[in-house]
């Protein structure tokens, strides 16, 4: 059984050709049997005139059979065909073959002027095929009216010349050429052998490489590229390789990353867990008010901890697309002033007041989802506005979306680090986040938007601080009939 699917490429390109091949040659031989045939007939016919007008000279200045019957036996033999001399009984009379001769047989030979004539060379003749004496001949005679003319006027004894020669001499002169058409047939068959084997190289080579690199993918090493050539399915099965091997490399790399965030997250939180509880145990806490605070900020790097895998097991399953995101009208402006009312005494301990301009209208979407999204994007804001600052949170209708801006006029965001803003963990100022955060507030923010069909961008500056701007699509609005255009009732 073949497994290489080279070598079935091969083989199946080898029948292919080689069943045309066959066909070609064999069609070429019937066309040539029959070209070849006609071909050796008229070589052989056009000797019939000018044999049979020597032969009427050596007869009109008066020679005897005996000097003219070796003349035509050297004519014989020198065009290497049968000369026949024939006479009104159609019995034969003279033969140059003195081997095997047929003089006295009677020859069934085609009359001048009873048949088609076939012309060569200028000179009508008239052939037929017949057996006599157990040979098989193929017998040839002048044809032209001047000819039939004479016949019929010299005595039934004068002889008639004809030409005979194997009948296999003329069905079989195609046979000449069957060398030379197996030598083409063989150096076709060797191109075509090439050119199958430079074929199947050509459209496994690719195949080959995304073996070897799925390969090397399965031995841990994802950053593999196919090289792609050209527009059929091998190129677009590469193409569809070489986009797998990017998305499950850049999967991997986020995943690692994803491993080094969460551990280096979690060792402070740990670590704090550790010390404290390993206080408890030493019984170094007497004080009970002491004992109560260590316990405290236990409970909070335990609530913090708890924070950081919810939002990461939150953060997977929107980013996997396990979270369904339900599709309905949702009053954006309520939901901004309900989130506003919720988060008012974070912001009174931040010393930060909260200033709703909401001008926008109704959004598609999930009422939950974009609660997040919201509550997320305000906390941020709350966290990094200067104390006795405003944070403005507005919206407006722009074409067939809602816009949404949170603004704070917190310290400006550095140019470098806006493209990471929306990064697992990304923290601009780790300092004034603060502990109690685990960084995936934002990440959170652009992936529930992008589950919305929507967009969220952010811009700063030292003038202006800091906007982040989010775009949902607007509930449509049926337009009314114009009133204009209404047929009285």
């Amino acid at each position: 059984m073949i497994h290489s699917l080279r070598l079935r490429l091969l083989l199946s390109f080898g029948l292919v050709i080689a069943l045309i091949l066959v066909l070609i040659a064999v069609a070429s031989m019937f066309l040539l049997r029959d070209h070849e045939a006609r071909r050796a007939e008229e070589s052989i016919g056009h000797l019939v005139g000018p044999i049979s007008r020597a032969h009427d000279d050596m007869v009109f200045v008066g020679w005897s059979t005996q000097r003219i019957n070796p003349q035509l036996a050297a004519y014989a033999e020198f065009f290497d065909v049968r000369v026949l001399l024939v006479d009104g009984d159609g019995r034969v009379t003279f033969d140059s073959d003195d081997s095997d001769s047929l003089v006295g047989e009677s020859l069934p030979v085609p009359q001048p002027g009873d048949q088609e004539s076939t012309m060569s060379d200028g000179v009508s003749f008239v052939s037929s095929r017949v057996s006599v004496g157990g040979h098989d001949l193929f017998v040839f005679a002048e044809n032209n009216e001047s000819t039939a003319t004479v016949l019929r006027l010299l005595p039934e004894t004068e002889p008639t010349l004809y030409i005979a020669v194997p009948a296999g001499d003329v069905t079989q002169a195609w046979a000449e050429l069957l060398p030379r058409l197996l030598l083409g047939g063989g150096i076709a068959a060797v191109f075509a052998v090439v050119v199958s084997t430079l074929l199947a190289q050509r459209i496994t080579r690719p195949i080959v490489q995304m073996t070897g690199a799925a390969q090397a993918m399965a031995r841990g090493d994802y950053e593999q590229s196919i090289e792609v050539r050209g527009n059929d399915e091998v190129a677009n099965l590469a193409r569809a390789f070489n986009q797998m091997s990017a998305q499950v490399n850049r999967s991997n790399r986020s995943m690692r990353q994803l491993l080094a965030d969460v551990s280096h997250e979690l060792r402070t939180p740990l670590t704090s867990i550790q010390g404290f509880t390993q206080a408890f145990a030493d019984g170094v806490v007497d004080d009970p008010e002491e004992a109560r605070r260590l316990a405290e900020v236990v409970h909070e790097e335990s609530e913090r901890m708890r924070e950081l895998v919810d939002d990461l097991l939150y953060l997977s399953r929107l980013e996997s697309g396990e979270l369904e995101i339900e599709r309905e009208p949702v009053d954006l402006d309520s939901l901004i002033t309900a989130t506003v009312r919720r988060l008012r005494f974070e912001a009174a301990a931040a010393q930060v007041r909260v200033e709703p301009q909401l001008g926008g209208g109704l959004v598609v979407g999930d009422e939950r989802r974009l609660e997040q999204v919201c509550v997320n994007l305000l906390e941020n804001a709350i966290r990094f506005a200067p104390s006795d600052s405003a944070v403005t949170v507005s919206t407006r209708q722009e074409g067939n979306a809602v816009v949404m801006d949170v603004h704070n006029g917190g310290p400006p965001v550095p140019a470098d680090e806006l493209d990471h803003i929306f990064d697992r963990f990304y923290q601009v100022d780790r300092a004034r986040s603060g502990s109690g955060h685990s960084g995936l507030g934002l990440a959170i923010v652009a992936e529930l938007v992008q589950a919305h069909e929507g967009s969220v961008d952010v811009w700063s500056n030292s003038v202006e601080g800091t906007v982040f701007c989010v775009k949902l699509p607007a509930v449509a609005v049926p337009v009314a009939p114009d009133a204009s255009s209404r047929e009285p009732a």
